[in-house]
C-alpha cells in the first residue's frame, strides 16, 4: 500500500499547485477588469460592460430542433 500513496501523492500536490495557480489567475484577471471599468470615464463604463459580457453580439435564434442534414 505505501507504494501507491507515493505515486498518489505527487498528483495530489500537482493538483492542488494547478488549483491554486487557477485561481490566482481568475483573481488578477478579475482585478484588471475591475480596473480598467473603474479608470474608464463614466460615459464608456456601460459600453465596458456590454463588452465583457458579449451584449455587443448580435443575437441569434437557435432553431429548437435543427434540420438533419444528410
Amino acid at each position: 500500500m505505501p507504494a501507491e500513496d507515493e505515486s498518489i501523492a505527487p498528483r495530489v500536490r500537482r493538483l492542488a499547485h494547478e488549483g491554486l495557480t487557477l485561481a490566482i489567475g481568475c483573481a488578477v484577471a478579475a482585478g484588471f477588469a475591475l480596473t480598467l471599468y473603474l479608470l474608464a470615464p463614466a460615459e464608456l463604463r456601460d459600453g465596458v460592460v456590454a463588452g465583457f459580457l458579449g451584449f455587443d453580439q448580435p443575437i441569434r435564434p437557435v432553431p429548437a430542433n435543427p434540420p438533419m442534414r444528410l
